[in-house]
């Protein structure tokens, strides 16, 4: 009896996750590979296409070393940790993402996560390279 409930919970739970990250990437490529691209972009975990602005791309490959070209996975994620504070966000990713986030905002970076605030993530959502998701307020309630 409660083993049924409790699979339909479950699978309740699962199709709540799948439509909260349907808008995610389901990929992300390197500069060099979007900068090869006639239409860069990437795909969501929906199917749908993320797309990219050329200009960006080329402004941001002026920007970087050479060198991370080809280390540097686009978009760059961002999640709001409601667990860290109302306006906390955390970039996902390897140390070359963080390395160019942290240089583009001035922050001292060494290793590990890096904590963003509001206004810095509005500052990076300008350059048109950020996906953020606020899954976690989507998920309080769950």
């Amino acid at each position: 009896m409660w083993s049924g409930r409790y699979d339909r919970y479950l699978a309740h739970i699962t199709k709540l996750i799948e439509k909260i990250n349907a808008h995610m990437p389901k990929e992300r490529k390197t500069l060099t590979q979007l900068l090869s691209e006639e239409d860069p972009h990437v795909e969501a975990v929906d199917g749908s296409k993320i797309y990219f602005k050329r200009r960006d791309l080329e402004r941001l490959a002026e920007q970087i070393p050479r060198e991370l070209h080809g280390r540097i996975f686009l978009p760059i994620v961002v999640v709001r940790r409601l667990d860290m504070g109302r306006g906390v966000y955390v970039l996902y990713g390897g140390e070359a993402e963080k390395r160019v986030v942290a240089e583009f905002l001035g922050l001292q970076h060494t290793h590990g996560e890096i904590h963003l605030y509001r206004p810095q993530v509005s500052e990076l959502l300008s350059s048109c390279l950020l996906y953020t998701s606020d899954a976690a307020d989507e998920l309080d309630g769950v």
